[in-house]
């Protein structure tokens, strides 16, 4: 009971604890000089008693001054301990948490709770940074990867047959075997520019910047139809404006990495490409029927899903979202929307 009563004083607002103390002082100064004065008026009736009242004037100033000191320094402790957590921040350890102890109340309680969320926050984020950051790395290790094998594969086997050509053509025995060499060379010419010319298309499509998203996603479904025979298509709405040159990249990015997925992964054999704007807004959509995924394992943190992650980030940097719908056995379907501004982009 009396560690019932004890705790609910502690937990007085700051505010009536002042003020209950100042009434207590007030009070007991009144009794007590009451009682005082009395005694002093029967037992002294001849003497003056102005400098007993200067004396109690004094007196309760003093005792004043000392209880409220020491109300306000027990009441503002959990500011005190609020205070050495952020000189702890701020010198840089990250593992602070406060906590008030008893004499807190309820405004210091909700402010405490506050803080320490918000550096749980802080943490979450710093570990989410962390983790993005090698994910970074990771995905730009693949791109190099990628660009690597397509290079040595395709472009780097052209120019190495081009060679070969040039020294059988050193060494034509007549004219038309030399013409004959002279056409396989235009041939691997043609075929080592297409091929370079595709990876300067892959990284980034020139005409995205002339045409619009609309023109450039259409050219990657026919090469999706041309290199990996899927049956692919693409509808496109209320695109007669050009969206912001961020926005165009960031959308053809996260189409150009769904339609890689299903190539790579999906094992479909039909997928849709879906643009629509209604000038406060444009959606992009990329379904596809093939075997689909367990949408909770983009979370696991072992590089599940780095593309799906960086689809994300993407769209959040320009104010949009991303949905992502699968589940083994039904397809994926992405849907990605971004804000449509009002003036020309």
């Amino acid at each position: 009971m009396i560690t019932q009563i004890r705790r609910r004083l502690l937990h007085t607002p700051l505010f009536y604890k002042i003020l209950w103390a100042n009434i207590t002082i007030v009070a007991l100064g009144a009794i007590a000089g009451t009682i005082v004065t009395v005694w002093h008026v029967t037992t002294f009736p001849e003497q003056a008693h102005y400098p007993l009242i200067a004396v109690f004037a004094g007196a309760g100033v003093l005792i004043s001054v000392l209880v409220n000191q020491w109300v306000l320094r027990k009441a503002l402790e959990p500011l005190d301990r609020l205070q050495t957590a952020v000189e702890a921040i701020r010198s840089g350890s990250r593992n602070v948490r406060v906590e008030l102890g008893d004499n807190s109340d309820e405004r210091f309680d909700r402010l405490a709770e506050a803080f320490n969320q918000m550096l749980e926050q802080i943490e979450q984020d710093s570990q989410r940074l962390r983790q993005l950051s090698r994910q970074i790395l990771q995905a730009q290790e693949e791109e190099r990867r990628r660009l690597a094998h397509e290079l040595h594969d395709e472009a780097a086997q052209s120019l190495t047959s081009l060679l070969v050509h040039i020294r059988l053509l050193e060494r034509a025995q007549n004219p038309a075997e030399a013409q004959r060499h002279i056409q396989e060379l235009r041939e691997l010419t043609a075929r080592a520019l297409e091929d370079v010319r595709r990876v300067a298309l892959d990284l980034l499509p020139k005409i995205l910047d002339d045409l619009g998203l609309a023109a450039a996603l259409e050219w990657r479904v026919d090469e999706l139809n041309k290199a990996h025979g899927l049956q692919a298509s693409i509808t496109v709405q209320g695109m007669e404006r050009r969206l912001p040159r961020e926005t165009e990249l960031v959308l053809y990015r996260i189409a150009q990495e769904a339609l890689s997925n299903v190539c790579r992964h999906a094992q479909a054999t039909k997928v849709t490409v879906l643009l629509h704007g209604d000038g406060q807004r444009c959606i992009l959509q990329v379904v596809d029927d093939g075997v689909g995924f367990d949408t909770s394992r983009l979370a696991d943190g072992n590089g599940h899903g780095l593309g799906l992650v960086g689809m994300r980030e993407r769209i959040a940097m320009i104010g949009g979202s991303l949905e992502i719908t699968s589940k083994p056995g039904a397809g994926t379907q992405i849907k990605a929307q971004a804000p449509w501004p009002q003036t020309e982009g």
